[in-house]
């Protein structure tokens, strides 16, 4: 039991942080959603004006040169995205303050890949609408998921110290190995 010590404190501690999510989204994060929804188009259009396009945010719409592109829902906004993250560090083995600086900088990441999503996916309705559900449900969400895993990785190999175990680790068996031959 103890060697699976670890895993269950992980498990443990991630669903008490689904459990505080839900009751913090309830009570507080749900004023704060409405509000990144409209951060995320009023970026996305930032950016595309920035790349040469004539955009405009109509409220949660992105339009180029007056035609509406995407409609941006509150599921769209990256949050849960940023709350999965954020609860895989906090769950995940690491020193504290590397949390408090990882796990801020790993949101703007998502935060910054979002809004390259909408714009993207606005481009995309207005060069090619016959694709756009095919890359809004496949290609992006790949690319956005894939993003967050990299960080992820990132954090596990590089910044949350258990690398420097199993590379003790790993050396131990090896010159174990190599004493047997």
């Amino acid at each position: 039991m103890k060697e699976h010590r670890s895993v269950l404190r992980f498990l443990l501690y991630s669903l008490g942080l689904c459990f505080g999510w839900f009751m913090l989204y309830d009570f507080w994060l749900s004023n704060f959603d409405g509000w990144l929804t409209l951060m995320v188009v009023d970026s996305s259009v930032y950016f595309l004006n920035l790349i040469g396009y004539n955009a405009e945010a109509k409220n949660v719409m992105v339009q180029i040169d007056g035609r509406d592109t995407v409609f941006v829902y509150h599921a769209c906004n990256g949050m849960i995205l940023m709350a999965l993250f954020t609860g895989f560090i906090l769950s995940f083995p690491g020193p504290f303050r590397k949390k408090l600086l990882f796990i801020p900088a790993g949101i703007l990441v998502i935060n910054m890949l979002n809004i390259i999503r909408v714009a993207a996916l606005a481009l995309n309705a207005y060069h090619y609408e016959q694709t756009l559900n095919f890359n809004h449900k496949y290609t992006f969400t790949l690319i956005v998921y894939a993003g967050i895993f990299f960080l992820w990785m990132l954090w596990v190999k590089r910044f949350s110290g258990l690398g420097k175990h199993v590379s003790k680790d790993e050396h131990k068996v090896k010159s174990q190995a190599a004493s047997v031959y």
